[in-house]
């Protein structure tokens, strides 16, 4: 049974360089949508914390120097 034409050394680096660029810039693109999705989601919480904030009825001033002093601490 014949298995058609063995490919060179040549074209298996050939291959393995292309395989190895296309993983590379997949894994590029992954990272922006990582880096794109984490920033929705810092900017979800700071939107929450500031609608937490006007409920009660306080300034992001008085929390600033609450947290400062808490450290402080």
């Amino acid at each position: 049974m014949a298995r058609g034409v063995k490919k060179s050394l040549q074209e298996k680096i050939a291959h393995k360089e292309e395989l190895i660029e296309a993983l590379s810039s997949r894994i590029k693109k992954e990272k922006d949508e990582l880096n794109e999705l984490l920033e929705m989601q810092k900017m979800e919480e700071l939107n929450e914390l500031r609608q937490v904030i006007q409920q009660s009825g306080m300034e992001i001033s008085d929390i600033i120097q609450m947290a400062q002093m808490q450290t402080a601490q």
